[in-house]
C-alpha cells in the first residue's frame, strides 16, 4: 500500500498554521472548516487533497500502511469536531484547547516525525491481537 507524504505534511501544516491563528483570533468558522477538511476523507471528495491539488503541492508516494494515518487523521476530526459543537455552544475555552491540542499534535508530527494517532492505533492492534489472537 502507498502514502502520499507530501499530503500529510501538508495535512499537518494546515492544521499547525491556521488552529493557533483560529484561537488567537476568535474565529471558530476556521475551525469548522478544517473540521469539514478532516472529515471528508471517507467521502469521495477528499477536500484536503483537492486543496492540495488546487496548490500545485506534488506527490510524494511512499510503500507503507496508510491505516494508521487514516486513524490518525479520523482521531483529529473527532476533536475538531468536538471543538466545533464546543464553540457552537459558547464554551469557547473548551473548544479552543481541543483545537490548539489537535493543532500541537499535528505539529509534532510535521516537526519530529512522531505521529500520537499512529502509535495508537499501531497498540490498539497489537491489544486486539494480543486478546482475541487475530
Amino acid at each position: 500500500m502507498v502514502t502520499d507524504r507530501n499530503q500529510l505534511r501538508f495535512n499537518q501544516a494546515l492544521l499547525t498554521l491556521l488552529l493557533p491563528l483560529a484561537a488567537l483570533w476568535d474565529l471558530p468558522l476556521l475551525v469548522y472548516l478544517l473540521f469539514l477538511l478532516l472529515a471528508s476523507q471517507h467521502t469521495p471528495w477528499d477536500l484536503m487533497v483537492a486543496l492540495k491539488r488546487l496548490l500545485r503541492v506534488p506527490h510524494r508516494l511512499v510503500e507503507e500502511d496508510p491505516r494508521p494515518h487514516r486513524f490518525a487523521r479520523t482521531l483529529g476530526a473527532v476533536f475538531l469536531g468536538l471543538a466545533s459543537l464546543f464553540l457552537l455552544l459558547g464554551l469557547k475555552g473548551v473548544g479552543y484547547a481541543l483545537a490548539l491540542l489537535v493543532a500541537l499534535l499535528a505539529f509534532l508530527n510535521l516537526a519530529f516525525g512522531f505521529c500520537l494517532g499512529c502509535f495508537l492505533y499501531l497498540h490498539l492492534r497489537y491489544a486486539r491481537t494480543l486478546f482475541t489472537g487475530k
